[in-house]
């Protein structure tokens, strides 16, 4: 069943601006609509908010003349025009006898579309003894619903008041006016626990979040950073399932980021449901925010605080974000999908422009081959119409993405693609080791398959691109769409990822004559020390009694170079042993003016220094010594140089028989063999 809040519909009303904004990190310039000049006329419209921190105005006076902004105060902002004052603190409280003082605005929610009825949270208690604390939620109508009763299911003690960060209101709206009406009446401060069995009554919900944390040891019910259900005492969206491209959620992943704001809204690009929110504390990687960005699960940047707060002129651009609300028409209650992982690169470690990952401690690597994608999907805890949905990934590999009558990624049944099983003591797992995973003709999965076997192995992925079948230098983008099954349209679209995919591998030349230099991404030369003819492959090194000292040199030419090493073997001696030394700094990055990013410079050089001086003799003594056999360099043939270069794509080969990723050494081995001869 759908949970619903009919609310004034955002169609497209406030997504036309006058002027130029950023949605998402795109750039809009479109002309108005009529409901702009509504929008101008309703101070109220839009997205509703407030900032954590008081401020003074330097944009256009407000009305009631006071240059001051408060953090309680509640603001809204319309694309059309800007940020506006909707409401100061003193009207929210005014039905509770307080005056002169200002409470502060902690999160808010509009019953209906008129914006009349509030609900909403403040960052202090009442000053009217117990009348309310800060984690009450409350109503403009002077209702109050204890923050005890947002918790009876949770099984906190009534005396340990958490706050209360961010609420939602889910539901039809003359069934949450009759919930503000209850609230007014005082029927939850009496006995708190009656709010649950109303909010079943009503078929309604509040999710909310709260300012702390239970003080449990090691493992805690909940965070602050999690969206919670009052009517069902359930997580309705954990800070990791909100924030999957960071190390969001303890004890386990390593952070809690809080959740200051929330609110399901209307995309205005792809006019699907999203929502939005805010964090407690700012996030860092190739994607930074701050605490007063509007954000979407990812995270992704919405509506940076700069763009939010530019028509009042503040003194600076971020000041927090306390509270979000925006009306939307049907919300189902099912926590949105998102992309977590693009072949094991987690997507926060991906950059967004240029769709390169920092992974392994190499930076700006694309990827090859087979891309895993994997995501976090909705659980029957925060989607209790779970088998009605189904999912799909779609790549856009410069042409757009695909519509719903074109297939997504597709994984058909004579792939043959199976999952690991496990069966686990405390899982009711098969007993087979695997389970047919195969999509329907146009990439549809269901989500309950998807869910079919949870803990009994690795997390599925939700799909394997052959990346092979498109360019093999390109920049793509790829999301993961949820809908009704076989519906028309997305009930969710996630944030698309970019993605670099470079299939190109670093070739040998034709051969290894002289006239092949040229061709290939390789070439090197074996020299006596300080001459400057190469040795022929196959050719002699007189010693005359001397140590044999060895000069290579050569050329290396890839997109995205990586790095390269130098190996020898023969003689009576086991093995290839490392010419190179982390000395001769052999990667891209290790600052060598004639190695970068695309290999060796000038490209078009074969005799670029890639080691010089190498004692063959001394090396062979040591080795021999270590495998107890004649440390003197012998006369004879089969002495080899291996010559190996890396680029830094990420390519998994993919085994679909067991659903096993294991990962490509991208290298390519170049060598040449020669005669030592006393």
């Amino acid at each position: 069943m759908f949970m619903t809040i009919r609310f004034f519909s955002l169609k497209r009303s406030w997504i036309r601006p006058l002027l130029a904004t950023v949605f998402g990190g795109l750039l809009l310039f479109v002309a108005g609509f009529p409901d702009d000049v509504a929008a101008q006329d309703d101070p109220c419209s839009g997205l509703l908010f407030s900032t954590s921190e008081d401020f003074l105005t330097r944009g256009p006076k407000p009305p009631d003349g006071n240059l001051i902004i408060s953090d309680g105060d509640l603001l809204a902002w319309h694309v059309s025009v800007g940020a506006r004052i909707c409401r100061r603190n003193a009207e929210l409280i005014r039905q509770f006898d307080i005056s002169r003082v200002d409470l502060g605005l902690d999160a808010v929610a509009s019953v209906d579309e008129s914006r009349k009825l509030i609900a909403f949270s403040t960052e202090l208690d009442s000053p009217n003894g117990d009348q309310f604390t800060a984690g009450d939620l409350l109503f403009t109508n002077g209702g109050i619903v204890p923050n005890a009763a947002l918790l009876t299911l949770f099984k906190i003690p009534r005396s340990l008041d958490l706050g209360l960060d961010a609420v939602t209101l889910v539901g039809k709206e003359d069934r949450l006016r009759r919930l503000a009406e209850v609230a007014r009446s005082g029927r939850f401060r009496e006995d708190p626990r009656q709010l649950v069995s109303f909010l079943k009554e009503l078929d309604v919900d509040i999710w909310f979040s709260t300012e702390g944390t239970p003080p449990e040891i090691g493992k805690p019910i909940f965070l602050d950073g999690d969206l919670l259900s009052a009517r069902d005492g359930a997580i309705v969206r954990s800070n990791a399932s909100l924030l999957p491209a960071l190390p969001a959620g303890i004890p386990v992943r390593g952070a809690d980021f809080g959740l200051d704001a929330f609110t399901p809204a209307l995309d205005p690009i792809e006019n699907v449901p999203v929502e939005l929110m805010s964090t407690e504390i700012v996030g860092f990687g190739p994607t930074p925010f701050t605490d007063g960005d509007v954000l979407q699960p990812g995270p992704s940047i919405w509506l940076k605080a700069g763009d939010l707060l530019k028509t009042l002129e503040p003194a600076t651009r971020d000041l927090g974000l306390d509270a979000l609300h925006e009306n939307i028409g049907d919300v189902v209650q099912c926590a949105p999908p998102s992309i977590t992982f693009i072949s094991n690169v987690e997507v926060g470690m991906i950059d967004p422009t240029t769709g390169l990952a920092n992974f392994g401690g190499v930076a700006q690597r694309p990827f090859a081959r087979h891309i895993r994608v994997q995501g976090s999907m909705p659980e029957l805890v925060n989607c209790p119409d779970l088998a009605n949905y189904e999912y799909r990934v779609e790549v856009d590999q410069g042409a757009g993405f695909p519509t719903f009558s074109d297939p997504g990624v597709v994984h058909q049944a004579s792939e043959n693609w199976m999952r690991m099983v496990r069966p686990t003591p405390a899982s009711p797992c098969p007993i087979s080791r695997n389970d047919t995973y195969d999509s329907d003709p146009l990439g549809w999965f269901t989500v309950a398959d998807y869910r079919k076997f949870d803990g009994c192995g690795d997390p599925p992925s939700l799909a394997v691109w052959n990346s092979t079948s498109g360019a093999s230098d390109a920049l793509v983008r790829i999301r993961l769409v949820m809908r009704e099954i076989g519906a028309s349209t997305a009930t969710y679209v996630s944030g698309s990822v970019r993605v670099q995919i470079d299939n190109d591998r670093i070739n040998q030349p034709d051969n290894l004559l002289q006239t092949s230099s040229g061709t290939g991404d390789m070439w090197f030369d074996i020299y006596r020390a300080s001459e400057t003819s190469p040795l022929g492959d196959q050719c002699k090194v007189e010693g005359d009694g001397k140590d044999v000292i060895l000069d290579m040199k050569g050329r290396i030419n890839d997109d995205y170079f990586w790095k390269y090493d130098l190996r020898w073997s023969g003689g009576f001696v086991v093995g290839a042993h490392m010419i190179t030394t982390p000395a001769d700094q052999t990667s891209f990055d290790d600052g060598r003016t004639d190695l970068d990013g695309e290999g060796t410079q000038p490209p078009t050089s074969i005799l670029v220094p890639l080691k010089t001086g190498f004692d063959l003799s001394a090396a062979y003594a040591s080795v021999a010594a270590a495998q107890s056999v004649p440390t003197e360099l012998p006369d004879v043939c089969g002495f080899t140089v291996h010559f190996r270069a890396w680029d830094r794509a990420i390519e998994l080969n993919f085994a679909r028989s067991i659903n096993y990723f294991s990962p490509i050494s991208r290298h390519t081995t170049m060598w040449r063999s020669f005669c030592v001869s006393r």
